[in-house]
């Protein structure tokens, strides 16, 4: 269900008690972000967003994570139909004109994140992970591993094999490619993340070279497995996986719903 203004700004209130509490050792309650030795990262599925909104709400939780000097917060979400364009502004792997784009409902968004041209579409899993690298180690490469190896943990759920390509950024099973990541680092505060291809309509993708890589062809999990996944249960082995990679506790902003 697509989530309206209301829905986000409830949202953005709830995030902001919560992160105000971190800094509180005596706070011993739901929204306490100090349990035990583990950071704890709140997490929010809004479902279906349209991509601006998602980038929005992206923007106002980082200025209260860097406000509150938070360890991060992720955002588990599907997005309407949009090709988005990196930060090079390179069109050049835009295969359909615009007016083509616009008959099939497909928006096109410039975007900063890093990275070539991309689809985003439903029945794609997107990760928008805001963390505050400062409270982790700074490190960009090792970051950008670790949410590969998040998506890689997934697919062996499924008796995927998900691997690493050399030079390449995201998720390959053998000559295709599953999973795509594009991020922005400002004040060491990530914003966007990846996409993981579950059951979305691969035929979208005919009109781009995605990612750049014409060698390598959009796959996914449905294609791969012959049948329709739960987005739902994929998405509690993303915070599965994330708990574990990053070691830490995840709490769901539950109201959000």
């Amino acid at each position: 269900m697509q989530k309206n203004n209301s829905d986000l700004e409830k949202s953005i209130r709830r995030f902001s008690i919560i992160a105000a509490n971190i800094k509180n050792p005596e706070s011993k309650g739901p929204d306490s972000l100090l349990y035990g030795e583990k950071m704890v990262i709140p997490y929010i599925d809004t479902g279906l967003l349209d991509y601006n909104s998602a980038f929005e709400l992206q923007l106002k939780i980082f200025d209260i994570i860097r406000r509150e000097d938070m360890a991060g917060c992720i955002l588990l979400l599907e997005h309407n139909p949009v090709i988005t364009i990196g930060n090079s502004q390179n069109r050049k792997n835009i295969i359909s004109s615009e007016e083509s784009l616009s008959s099939q409902g497909i928006e096109l968004i410039q975007s900063n994140r890093g990275g070539d041209v991309t689809f985003h579409g439903p029945g794609q899993l997107v990760c928008y992970p805001i963390f505050n690298l400062s409270k982790f180690d700074r490190d960009l490469t090792n970051f950008v591993f670790n949410l590969e190896q998040v998506i890689i943990n997934v697919l062996d759920e499924y008796k995927i094999k998900g691997t690493r390509i050399q030079k390449l950024r995201g998720v390959f099973v053998g000559k295709n490619k599953i999973a795509s990541i594009g991020i922005h680092v400002k004040k060491w505060i990530t914003l966007h993340g990846f996409s993981l291809n579950v059951n979305v309509d691969l035929g979208y993708y005919k009109n781009i070279i995605a990612c750049g890589l014409s060698d390598y062809e959009q796959v996914s999990m449905e294609k791969l497995l012959d049948k329709k996944i739960p987005l739902s249960f994929v998405k509690e082995l993303v915070l599965k996986s994330f708990a574990s990679v990053f070691n830490v506790q995840l709490q769901e902003l539950k109201d959000f719903q």
